[in-house]
Formats: structure tokens, sequence, C-alpha cells
């Protein structure tokens, strides 16, 4: 009777963290489609490592096609588009359902940001090849009203939260018609093997729950002007990295270094006379795991 009443109970717990995954995937889910579907206006404050900047972010949708424009509220105010952003809520993570497989979405309480009701919901990673993320969605549009990124030693890298934020629902045919946000990047619908590139090199193995990003018209756009470099992006729905692979003259000496800004990190090494540099806010032995796993396929 015991043994039943434990395995009640066990049982129970499951179905709940099933549904609290099932509530968070759906939340951002109505994340990305508030994002590129709503036109709205607002202020917020993003801490990047030591960099603190307050932003104005304006979305618009304009037959089908979106516009954001950033405006820097500091004492040096710059603006810029969304085609080379310091700052884009278009790079907010897009997620795809196999990132339920490294991540677990837990649902908290609601909170009020900018004197808005949003709700909690965190994705913690399964493993230590991704870091934390903890957003707090609009309840009633959607929208990221904060974001935290939390690597592994507990530490917010990077976050932001809007202090005033106003929205305009756009009609449902424009949201329709909005393509993916030129930055965000999502699972490949191209079938190609899921080692092999279409250059001279392969990926011996991808990292769990990692798998190629579709580039974006603007990054195919770069890509066909510099025919000489190879570029990638793995994603597992929520993290990416980008990886740009170029050759060297053999005379050039072999160097290495690693550099971080906020959550950001880069690498950038040799291998078989080429140089590899991987871009991404994931952990550093994710990084290395994916240089280590570049297979040179060329003569």
């Amino acid at each position: 009777m015991k043994c039943r009443g434990w395995v009640g109970v066990a049982v129970f717990c499951l179905s709940v963290q099933a549904q609290a995954s099932d509530a968070g995937s759906v939340l951002l889910s109505k994340m990305n489609n508030a994002l590129r579907g709503l036109d709205y206006s607002g202020i917020l404050v993003h801490i990047k490592g030591d960099v603190v900047n307050t932003l104005q972010v304006t979305h618009r949708v304009e037959d089908g096609v979106e516009r954001e424009v950033v405006t820097s509220l500091n004492t040096d105010a710059s603006t810029v588009s969304n085609e080379r952003p310091s700052f884009s809520l278009a790079t907010v993570p897009y997620p795809i359902e196999s990132m339920k497989k490294v991540y677990s979405l837990d649902v908290g309480a609601v909170k009020k940001v900018a004197q808005r009701s949003c709700q909690i919901v965190v994705a913690r990673p399964k493993d230590k090849m991704r870091y934390l993320q903890r957003y707090c969605i609009d309840t009633q549009t959607g929208l990221p009203l904060s974001y935290s990124l939390i690597n592994n030693k507990h530490k917010i890298v990077e976050r932001f939260a809007f202090t005033q934020i106003e929205v305009d629902e756009v009609s449902g045919s424009e949201i329709a018609l909005a393509p993916a946000a030129e930055n965000r990047v999502m699972l490949s619908s191209v079938s190609r093997p899921e080692r092999v590139l279409q250059g001279d090199w392969e990926l011996l193995e991808l990292p769990e729950g990692f798998h190629f990003g579709q580039l974006s018209p603007s990054q195919q756009a770069d890509m066909q002007k510099d025919v000489d470099t190879e570029y990638f992006v793995l994603t597992d729905g929520l993290s990416s990295v980008s990886v740009f692979i170029c050759p060297i003259d053999a005379t050039q000496p072999s160097t290495a270094s690693m550099m971080n800004s906020g959550a950001l990190n880069v690498l950038t090494s040799q291998k078989n006379k080429h140089r590899i540099t991987l871009v991404g806010e994931v952990p550093r032995s994710t990084m290395q795991r994916i240089f280590s796993n570049l297979k040179y396929r060329g003569k």
C-alpha cells in the first residue's frame, strides 16, 4: 500500500512538471509572436557585463515588413536600425520543440514590470553546455518585459528590463505576413546531414541539443560577398553559436584567444591553415567542444 502511495505521488509530480513545461512553451511561443507581430515602443535598461545603457526601442509592422529602431538615451546617444544593432529584441531566442530535451521550463509567479503584470518563465539547462534564461512575459501582450541570462556560476551576465512601454496590436493579416526578424536564429528547414557542412569542413559530433540553424537573408548576403569564408550557426532553440572559417597564409603564426563581453564569448584559433572564430552566448567549454569536433575534409 505504501509503495502504491509513493508511485502515485511520483506520477503526480511528473504530471505537474509536464504541465509546467507545456505552459512555459506556450508562453515562449506567445512571446515570439508578440515580438514580430505587435507595434510597440518603450524605454528599457540594458546591462551587459559592466556596461549599462538606457535605450528607446520602437518596433513597427508595415505592409507585413518589420522595422525596429533602437535609440540610445545615454549622453553619447545614437540611433541604429535592426540591420546591425548593438542591441535588438530581434535577437531574443526563438524556441523550438526540441529545446525541451536540454531545458526544463518552469513557470513562476506573476510580477510587475513597467507597471504591467508579467509571468516568470525560467529555461533551466539540464547540463552545463548552456546558460539559464529567465523571462518575465507580459500576461496581456506576450512581450518580454524583462530578461536575464545567468551563467553556470549563478551570475547574471546580461539582462534588460522595460521601465515603460506602449503597445498597439496589428491586424491578423499583418502578423501572418510578417517574416521572422533578420537577426533571429531558426531551426534550419533545409535538409542536409547533421554533421556535414556545405564546404570543406564537418562536425564529428554536435553538442547535445544543438542543430544547424538557418541563416537570415542579411547573413546569406554577407556570405556571398566573402566567398572564401564558411559560416554556419548552431542553435538549441534558446542559445546559438556562430562559426566563421576562413583560409590564412601558412606563414602566419599560430595564435589562439578567448574573449568575453557579458555573456558573449569569442573563441579564435587555427586549424589546417584556417582561422576559426566562434561567437555565442554559451559557456567556453561548449565553444571549445565545437572547435575540437571540427574536421577538415579538403585537400
